[in-house]
């Protein structure tokens, strides 16, 4: 009778929707199976990055990806920083923002398309813009690296959130896997960029902290999160890795706020988004990151002669670990016009397949 009953609580235990494990195994499966064949097929990666805060805007791209397609695109890189629907912090959705069904939506008419979906958050910087305080740390002012200051964020650039908080992973990490589930993604972009708040005097945790032992914290519990548990891969902005003094970029392509010993405290598997606007002769970060072991992901913007020549650069590399190129956008142009715009469809051509 013992043994029956043991039977009998195990049969139910398998049938109970919290231990229902086979779908979401089959699920992972199908998504590693999906990316490795998407992967093979598409060797380049020919990526737009566009901002996308509302469902306007994702049926808006719905509608172009035909188009975007036909002009080389594989990859899209979504930023939608807190403008979507979350479900396990919904006190930090903004209003009109993307709904998980719209996500799913987009998911479902990228993959006909063929073309990878990358969702983005900003993480540790970027947490404010110019008077404007984001919601994570207006709902949670305890993870503010600068708690109590600058108020109206004068006199600052953005806001970050503190990476030694013992608690703002636990938000953070919810957010990431509910953008990664409803846009059906194998990848994230974790942002990174510009992050000038470090080891402030004003945070009782990082005070007289050593900034790129701080930076590469965060970025590996990222990692740890994300490629670790979530068995997905990680993207970044790379410019807080570079040294201003030796790089010869300026502070915001590069750091002058002690980060850069980053480089050589996170893992090598992250893909790293090089972005660089201006026009020069060449770009030092790129063989430097190849050095370090790291896949690059040339990212430029809308100076159309600027992009050719970091395209060019480049490729003169002659690496398998440059992966292709992502051309930004930044609002300067809207997404009904994103196929047809030269920074795109003129630096994409020069990256066809081999």
């Amino acid at each position: 009778m013992k043994t029956l009953i043991n039977f009998c609580l195990v049969a139910l235990l398998l049938l109970a929707p919290g231990c229902q494990t086979g779908s979401t195994a089959d699920s992972k499966n199908s998504q590693s199976t999906a990316s490795k064949t998407w992967k093979k097929k598409n060797p380049v990666w020919r990526g737009v990055h566009l901002m996308v805060g509302s469902d306007t805007q994702a049926v808006a791209l719905k509608e172009q990806l035909p188009r975007l397609a036909a002009v080389g695109v594989n990859v899209i890189l979504i930023e939608t920083d807190y403008n979507f629907e979350f479900r396990t912090h919904p006190e930090l959705s903004s209003r009109g923002c993307v709904t998980q069904a719209r996500a799913h939506e987009l998911a479902a008419a990228a993959r006909e398309s063929g073309i990878r979906l990358i969702p983005q958050i900003n993480c540790l910087g970027h947490q404010s813009w110019s008077r404007n305080t984001l919601s994570l740390l207006t709902k949670h002012p305890e993870f503010d690296e600068t708690p109590g200051q600058f108020p109206n964020n004068t006199n600052i650039y953005c806001r970050s959130w503190c990476p030694q908080d013992p608690d703002v992973n636990k938000v953070v990490f919810a957010l990431i896997d509910e953008l990664v589930d409803a846009f059906d993604s194998d990848a994230f972009h974790v942002g990174m960029d510009e992050v000038f708040i470090m080891a402030s005097e004003y945070c009782p945790r990082c005070k007289g902290g050593d900034p790129a032992k701080l930076f590469a914290k965060a970025v590996n519990d990222l990692h740890q999160h994300i490629v670790g548990k979530r068995k997905l891969e990680m993207f970044m902005w790379g410019d807080r890795l570079l040294d201003a003094k030796t790089m010869g970029y300026g502070e915001w392509e590069s750091a002058k706020n002690g980060t850069a010993g980053a480089i050589d405290l996170i893992p090598k598997d992250i893909v790293i988004c090089d972005w660089h606007y201006e026009n020069r002769t060449n770009y030092p970060s790129v063989p430097l990151l190849l050095n370090k072991g790291f896949r690059v992901w040339p990212s430029g913007w809308r100076s159309l002669e600027a992009a050719k020549k970091f395209s060019a650069y480049s490729r003169q590399q002659n690496n398998s670990r440059v992966v292709g190129y992502l051309c930004t956008t930044w609002g300067s142009v809207k997404i009904p016009n994103v196929a047809d715009w030269p920074p795109l469809t003129e630096i994409l051509a020069e990256w066809k397949n081999p």
